[in-house]
């Protein structure tokens, strides 16, 4: 998942459970309404500071993903399939020709 979708993932949640918890101890609903902004807040002010912690730790920079690293694999995975299929085709030739060649033999087997 992508540092976004954990953001999104925990503004949600800190939503529902401020929502909750101010059902249980508010009657009043602008108390409602304040306490669910501020749990809401929380929780994003909480995700942001771990995912800051953690982009600077890790340091995204160093694996970075290498696009003409994998477009050069795929190229060479694509050509080593394509000698693959020629071989098969060639096998299949040959083995189609052997069935032919048998099926001629045993007519004129049959024809003698």
């Amino acid at each position: 998942m992508t540092s976004e979708n954990y953001m999104g993932l925990s503004v949600v949640a800190g939503f529902f459970i401020g929502l909750i918890f101010a059902f249980i101890g508010f009657d009043e609903p602008e108390f409602i309404i304040f306490f669910t902004l501020i749990v809401t807040g929380i929780f994003y002010l909480i995700i942001m500071a771990g995912l800051s912690l953690f982009n600077w730790c890790m340091g995204f920079d160093t694996k970075r993903f290498n696009k003409e690293q994998l477009e050069e694999s795929l190229e060479y995975y694509v050509s080593a399939f394509g000698k693959k299929e020629e071989e098969l085709v060639k096998i299949l030739d040959c083995i189609k020709y052997a069935e032919v060649h048998q099926e001629n033999q045993q007519e004129k087997q049959v024809l003698s």
